[in-house]
């Protein structure tokens, strides 16, 4: 199975302003990852020419089966993973964690998204379902406060 993996990093802490700043990086969220590899390892600029960003796209859709590890702070991350089950249908599985360290020392559950992308109820946005149900929910399965909630898709989504 072939492995890429992206690193989403912030220099600084987000503000009151997180939404429009979320809103620019679903519009363009391979322009902000800072770390990519697919059997090599690129190191990158941190925004890409058109063709550069069609290459990378294309790196992500070729494969029938890919595993993708997603590391970085939380609100990012699963932006990053809606973008990708938007773009290519959920036929991947997909990883996070908020540290690359971590994703190299436990790669923690790996979701096979394809088996799942057909038994959601709201068959209108699958992706955002996905990312929600699975990803936020799993990644917080073990706190005690209401993470969930805080990080689902919408508030980070919406667009006015």
């Amino acid at each position: 199975m072939s492995c890429a993996c992206i690193g989403i990093l912030r220099a600084e802490r987000l503000d009151d302003s997180y939404r429009w700043i979320l809103r620019q990086y679903r519009k363009k969220v391979i322009e902000d990852t800072c770390w990519f590899s697919i059997e090599l390892e690129w190191h990158m600029k941190s925004t890409y020419t058109d063709y550069e960003k069609e290459q990378l796209i294309e790196v992500f859709g070729q494969f029938p089966e890919q595993e993708i590890f997603i590391f970085g702070e939380c609100d990012r991350i699963f932006v990053a993973a809606h973008e990708l089950i938007r773009h290519f249908g959920g036929m991947m599985y997909i990883n996070l964690a908020v540290s690359k360290s971590k994703i190299n020392l436990y790669p923690g559950k790996k979701i096979p998204v394809y088996k799942k992308h057909h038994n959601n109820p709201s068959r209108h946005k699958p992706d955002r379902w996905l990312v929600d149900q699975l990803f936020i929910r799993e990644f917080f399965k073990d706190s005690k406060a209401d993470y969930y909630e805080k990080f689902k898709l919408d508030p980070f989504l919406y667009i006015a």
